[in-house]
């Protein structure tokens, strides 16, 4: 099965299932002679340790008696002890105990510890079986096969024990997974609906029933799959299958956010096992959808102490980091997923996004290709990449808000509001602080207004000041305390701003706003049941209230549970029609979920509710335009500029729709109109001066890039653009001189990243400097510390470069590019070290060529050739255009005796004309075989 096969993932990654201990605690012997017919007896009952108990008294009389070593190990087995209970077959064996009694046993026994060469040759020496039990050798055959990815040979087993039990639901089962392997699905399906229409209690045909299911994203049926396996009274199954299924049980539990649920199941699996490592990882899922990351980490790093090369815990790990802004642990944690094995979507597009969150764009969209159909564009891509941007934009509360006031146009409040409209929050200070003084009313409007101002003007100290000024004018005021707070938050001083809703909400505990904005916060931190019982306490007041609605369904978001957030949402819209939130709520989530379509009808929707709402024209844009429906994104873009022509975003918008329309033209137009209102827009300045340089007008690009540098908000932003600018006009010196003093504004990775980039380019003496620096700063950084690595490498620095790749490994055990990297100085230092080393990463990523070459190259060094010749044979076809493993090729073939296609590899070297470091010596190889035309 793939990777939601818990037990097979799991236990594929060294999470192999510890003695269930709790099961065997407290068996001391009692009095009597015990006997093997009585443990038989409980043994067919399910009272295994009886059955144990009974075994051990005859061997205290008689350690000679195969067959109680036979029970005892039977017993053993089914307590868990698998280790135990293989020992004591040997000695049944031993003791005269005949084949056809120990052999079917000890194969299941070896099967739960992935011995699966083991299984295939206890098996094949066992003759003279049972019918019954033939039928269950060709099942426990085809097992070992499928473990061993011997696909083929696993069906022909499953075959043979159809062939003599059409009913067979194990067989049946088998037939399954392969068929699932292969990805049809419907012939899976159709293979478990046999075998439980033949047993309907057989436990494993449930379980891969759930398999199935969690596949399909139905976690409902796979939760309800999985409970009734685990429901069966005496299951012929070991503790082992028992302990993966309630594991399966807790992530089905988790996916649907029933987290108290997935809670309790986890909970027993640490009864059944406290030293297995899974339960840990099961503990971080559920921490990370409550937004607990820190303590997420906590769970996931006892997971990968035990089991280093864990790719699920791995994935998470680096799933968290990037929600904690961590680009750099994230990148390593999710490279290594990718080195286990780059089919991994899921990892592929979030390593692009955090290549991109650190400004490494080209870098991301050579990331995500791969896991793009279709060869798209570049510009495509980026749409792609740019989705989380461009689904903030979608939600209409992006939009400036529309503005109530006393009076008509003309009057304070509809001046300033219009100011703030047009993003002028400047005018609308000025207009604000003019307004003489009021009743309690237009008090409180002017103050909020004021302080929402300052909040747009990036001047949140001011905004709290406001706010602390009104509560100290009232303070018996919930409202006034509610404005203090929501400052407070907007300047990150949470923990004053639940001060602040706590004592509204004491002055009138039934005020929604304060209940909605307590739940805000709740969220924010992460405390989302807390939240969602705000909500609830909401609704309890106002059932119709859609606000709520919709924040309990953006609640359900954040915890990944789907369903949920499309019920809440959908609830909100029914009971407000022309609610924006609620329809934008789901514009994100089908973005998000890559259901394109459904977020574009919902978009659709949203305009016939309110047709002339500029906010919603631009959701549904936005929506057309992550469909890559750029042209269709035109008119509705276009439309709700006309309507708020001072809005940058909606201009912005309809920019980025017009250049993948090749309507440059017209973009440039937009993008200018945009900069001319706000200089300090700094995407539109971004596309603009990149605009410029594809015209050859450096110049004027630098220019932009200078202007942006003269607002203090965007000064870094301004010098990253103009590094950016020379970097793609291949003036490295120059970016680096724009990268540093960027740093001096702004010191983060991104821009260290950039600036080592360029002064490498430039080939300025120690560039690897600003590495060092940073790495000073940051030791924990393995993703630097891998590109410092790197460029030793280049730069024959092999100490240098082991120096580091030693440090990588020493956080991150199963690092792809550190083993290999490091293992092939090893090599080229004739350390004894490089061969296990290589070996390692061979065995974690063996479908990369270059690691594949490495393992050969050491297997060569180690006088292996006849190892080494079939590993470069696949990884010269798997890269035949990369020279030096077609080297490697010929040197293998030459070691071997094999000198005519030593000969011939050589020879199309010769004409591909490449140029690598091991060219001389394949020249002279060449020659010594005999080739003509060597140079």
């Amino acid at each position: 099965m793939r990777t939601n096969n818990l037990k097979s993932a799991v236990l594929r990654h060294g999470l192999v299932l510890v003695c269930l201990g709790v099961l065997l605690s407290g068996c001391g012997l009692a009095n009597g002679s015990g006997s093997v017919d009585g443990g038989n007896k409980y043994l067919a009952q399910g009272n295994y340790r009886a059955a144990y108990i009974e075994a051990k008294k005859v061997l205290q009389r008689n350690d000679k008696d195969g067959d109680a070593w036979l029970l005892l190990g039977k017993a053993s087995m089914m307590m868990g002890d698998t280790k135990d209970a293989l020992a004591d077959f040997d000695k049944a064996k031993a003791n005269r105990v005949p084949e056809q009694r120990w052999a079917i046993p000890k194969a299941r026994a070896l099967l739960a510890t992935e011995q699966f060469d083991e299984v295939l040759k206890t098996l094949s020496s066992a003759k003279s079986l049972p019918p019954k039990d033939q039928t269950e050798a060709d099942v426990l055959r085809g097992e070992a096969h499928l473990g061993l990815k011997q696909y083929e040979s696993a069906r022909h087993s499953y075959q043979a024990a159809l062939k003599a039990d059409p009913k067979d639901a194990r067989a049946l089962v088998g037939l399954a997974k392969l068929a699932d392997e292969a990805g049809n699905t419907d012939a899976a399906d159709n293979y478990v609906r046999q075998a439980l229409a033949a047993s309907p209690d057989n436990p494993q045909a449930l379980v891969t029933q759930g398999d199935l299911a969690f596949e399909r994203q139905d976690y409902t049926g796979a939760e309800a799959s999985y409970q009734k396996a685990l429901d069966l009274k005496q299951a012929d199954w070991l503790p082992q299958e028992r302990f993966f299924t309630l594991a399966r049980l807790a992530n089905a539990q988790a996916q649907q956010g029933h987290l108290d649920k997935a809670l309790a199941s986890i909970q027993k699996l640490e009864k059944m096992s406290p030293k297995q490592p899974y339960p840990h990882y099961l503990r971080a899922v559920v921490l990370y959808k409550q937004g607990h990351l820190d303590d997420a980490v906590s769970e996931l790093q006892q997971v990968l102490q035990a089991a280093p090369d864990n790719a699920q815990a791995q994935m998470l790990m680096g799933a968290v980091n990037y929600a904690q802004g961590n680009y750099g642990q994230a990148e390593m944690y999710l490279s290594n997923v990718m080195g286990m094995g780059g089919k991994n979507v899921e990892a592929r597009k979030l390593l692009a996004l955090t290549y991109y969150s650190e400004g490494r764009s080209q870098q991301a969209l050579e990331t995500l290709r791969p896991a793009a159909p279709g060869k798209p564009t570049d510009a495509q891509l980026l749409a792609v990449l740019q989705r989380a941007a461009a689904e903030k934009a979608a939600e209409p509360g992006a939009s400036a808000p529309a503005m109530a006031g006393n009076g008509g146009a003309g009057s304070p409040f509809a001046e300033a509001g219009k100011a703030l409209a047009a993003g002028n929050e400047a005018e609308a200070i000025k207009l604000l602080q003019a307004m003489p003084a009021g009743n309690a009313s237009t008090e409180a409007q002017r103050n909020s207004l004021l302080a929402m101002s300052y909040i747009r003007e990036n001047r949140p100290e001011e905004a709290v000041k406001v706010g602390a000024d009104y509560v100290a004018k009232h303070p018996k005021d919930a409202g006034a305390h509610l404005l203090y707070g929501t400052m407070l938050v907007a300047a990150g001083k949470r923990d004053e701003a639940r001060t602040q809703y706590n004592e509204a909400l004491k002055l009138d505990p039934k005020n929604v706003a304060v209940l909605l904005s307590l739940g805000s916060l709740d969220s924010l931190e992460g405390h989302y049941n807390d939240a969602a019982s705000r909500y609830q306490t909401v609704l309890k007041q106002d059932p119709h209230n859609a606000a709520a609605m919709t924040e309990l369904g953006r609640v359900a978001m954040r915890q990944d549970d789907k369903a949920g957030a499309i019920k809440w949402f959908k609830q909100a819209i029914a009971a407000a029609p022309k609610s924006p939130a609620a329809y934008g709520g789901l514009v994100v989530l089908y973005s998000q979920d890559r259901q394109f379509d459904e977020a574009v009808a919902v978009a659709k929707d949203l305009v016939a509710a309110i047709p002339d709402n500029a906010a919603a024209l631009n959701t549904l844009g936005a929506a057309e335009l992550n469909a890559g429906n750029h042209a269709a994104a035109l008119a509705p873009l276009q439309k709700a500029v006309n309507l708020e022509p001072t809005s940058s975003l909606f201009r912005t918008n309809l920019a980025r729709a017009q250049l993948l329309d090749k309507q440059t033209n017209a973009a440039e137009a937009n993008l200018d109109e945009v900069i001319k209102g706000d200089p300090g827009q700094s995407t539109a300045v971004a596309l603009r001066a990149f605009l410029k340089l594809q015209d050859a007008d450096l110049a004027g690009a630098l220019a932009l890039a200078k202007t942006l540098q003269q607002q203090p908000n965007h000064k870094a932003a301004g010098l990253t653009l103009e590094g950016d600018l020379y970097m793609a006009d291949k003036q490295w010196a120059k970016a680096a001189d724009a990268y540093q003093r960027g740093l001096k504004v702004r010191y983060d990775r991104p821009l260290v990243v950039k600036s080592f980039q360029a002064l490498s380019a430039s080939g300025a003496k120690n560039a690897d400097g600003v590495l060092l620096d940073w790495l000073g700063k940051h030791p924990e950084d393995g993703a630097t510390r891998l590109l410092l690595a790197q460029y030793y490498l280049g730069h024959a620095q092999n100490a240098k470069a082991a120096e580091q790749y030693e440090t990588v490994l020493k956080k991150y055990p199963s690092n792809i590019d550190a083993l290999n990297n490091l293992a092939w100085i090893y090599t080229e230092q004739h350390n004894p070290k490089a061969l296990p080393m290589a070996e390692r990463a061979y065995k974690l990523s063996k479908e990369s060529p270059n690691v594949a070459d490495t393992y050969a190259w050491a297997l060569l060094a180690n006088g292996q050739p006849k190892a080494a010749l079939p590993i470069l044979e696949k990884a010269a076809k798997a890269a035949p255009k990369v020279a030096a493993i077609h080297y490697h090729l010929a040197v293998a073939q030459q070691r071997t005796g094999d000198h005519a296609a030593a000969r011939s590899t050589l020879e199309e070297l010769q004409k591909s004309g490449a140029d690598y470091p091991d060219k001389p010596a394949a020249e002279k190889l060449y020659k010594e075989l005999g080739g003509s035309g060597a140079k």
